[in-house]
């Protein structure tokens, strides 16, 4: 278990991780490893809430090894319902890297989960000490991001758009 720990702690390691994320494409090696020693490790108990939805911003949450379940409230019950399962590798709480909005879901560990966790005020310093350029590489990346978002819930609401509209026809009495 201590070597799997140590794995984790490594700079190097941890930077080859931060570069699979898409959010930092464009951020060298080495800036990598810097933001990666800056987070910390931390370690999410089963069936425990990471983040809870409403509540104050924290910050990025890579998961090293592990699954939680994300899930939003139903605002008619206030019951939780399950939206997404994210596993190794995969990421929450990005949005908070550069909005300090509430959070938008609440996420329970399924399993013993190891995660790195960026405070988001951190990583506006660090931004802010390498500079301008790396800002523009990391909002430019942030935004075409969200125009591909965008696209496709354009297209998904087109779909479902279309798909209620025929149910209805065919259905009229």
């Amino acid at each position: 278990m201590e070597a799997i720990l140590d794995k984790f702690k490594d700079p190097k390691w941890g930077a080859a991780k931060l570069a699979e994320l898409a959010v930092f494409k464009r951020f060298t090696e080495s800036e990598l490893a810097k933001l990666y020693s800056l987070g910390k490790f931390m370690v999410i108990r089963p069936q425990s809430h990471a983040v809870i939805e409403g509540e104050p911003t924290r910050g990025l949450y890579l998961i090293l090894d592990g699954t939680v379940s994300i899930y939003k409230t139903d605002p008619e019950n206030q019951s939780l319902a399950r939206i997404a399962v994210l596993e190794s590798g995969t990421h929450f709480g990005e949005l908070s890297l550069f909005d300090s909005a509430p959070r938008s879901a609440t996420v329970i560990s399924e399993t013993s989960t190891q995660c790195f966790h960026l405070d988001a005020d951190e990583f506006s310093r660090y931004l802010e000490q390498m500079g301008e350029n790396l800002q523009l590489r990391f909002y430019k990346t942030c935004a075409e991001d969200l125009t591909v978002r965008l696209r496709h819930l354009n297209s998904d609401y087109i779909s479902s758009q279309n798909v209620l509209w025929r149910y209805a026809f065919c259905h009229e009495k």
